[in-house]
């Protein structure tokens, strides 16, 4: 059994990847910041479901706080599952400064304490957003990333950028995620799905983007996650579109 990082912990993602490894007879130990995003509750509610797990250690920590991660560091990990993120386009937009810091800082921050302790395995969440304004359907994973639309997708695939340059000069392996739009129990309350549910329940007006035209993916977070942790075997360098191509 493997002994394991999971950044974001408390996150939708990250929960359900904890989950999954903790099941499988791993120690985690699972970090997250509990920034106010959306609601906290939310947060400890997921934590909640995982508090009797022996195996499993929950710190409150931020990722780019070096000296707090470097003390975790010395446990010796196998790998590490980056999922802390900041994520949305449109709030990206408002505030670009905390998605650099998270989403940037962060990885870099995560993939010099794996280079300095030794740690031969990365895995990071990016996002479909990469691939930008493009009509061409599926995506691929060769398809151009230079033109990202907002400062969310930019910090993201600026985190894709760093861990290539450490896979390159420190020989880490790395496997990069690019989920495409997540659904499922306790998700994040600011994303569509969820909007649209609310509203509906509570006779309010749908406001809907754009001319109501466009479509995209859905991808069920349990599906999600049984492909992060896939993630962890040896891939070399490997950019994988984690999704379901039905829109």
């Amino acid at each position: 059994m493997a002994n394991y990082l999971v950044t974001g912990s408390a996150g939708f993602i990250g929960s359900k990847v904890t989950e999954l490894l903790v099941a499988g007879g791993h120690t985690v130990t699972g970090v997250d910041n509990l920034n106010d995003a959306y609601d906290v509750r939310l947060k400890r509610w997921r934590l909640g479901r995982l508090e009797n797990a022996s195996s499993y250690t929950f710190k409150e920590i931020d990722i780019c706080d070096t000296d707090k991660m470097r003390k975790l560091f010395t446990a010796g990990y196998d790998a590490v599952v980056n999922l802390a993120a900041r994520a949305g386009g449109r709030q990206s937009v408002e505030n670009p400064w905390v998605y650099y810091r998270t989403n940037m800082d962060g990885t870099l921050n995560l993939l010099e304490l794996c280079r300095e302790f030794g740690v031969g395995k990365f895995v990071l969440s990016s996002t479909s957003s990469a691939y930008g304004d493009t009509s061409k359907q599926p995506f691929n994973e060769d398809d151009r990333t230079d033109r990202p639309l907002s400062p969310y997708a930019a910090s993201k695939k600026g985190a894709e950028a760093l861990c290539y340059t450490y896979h390159f000069l420190h020989g880490i392996d790395v496997t990069v995620f690019r989920y495409f739009t997540v659904y499922g129990p306790a998700g994040r309350p600011d994303m569509s799905i969820f909007r649209f549910v609310r509203w509906i329940t509570e006779g309010e007006p749908v406001v809907i983007y754009g001319d109501g035209s466009d479509s995209r993916d859905y991808t069920y977070v349990d599906d999600i996650a049984r492909g992060t942790v896939a993630g962890l075997k040896p891939v070399g360098y490997e950019i994988v579109n984690l999704g379901s191509n039905s829109p």
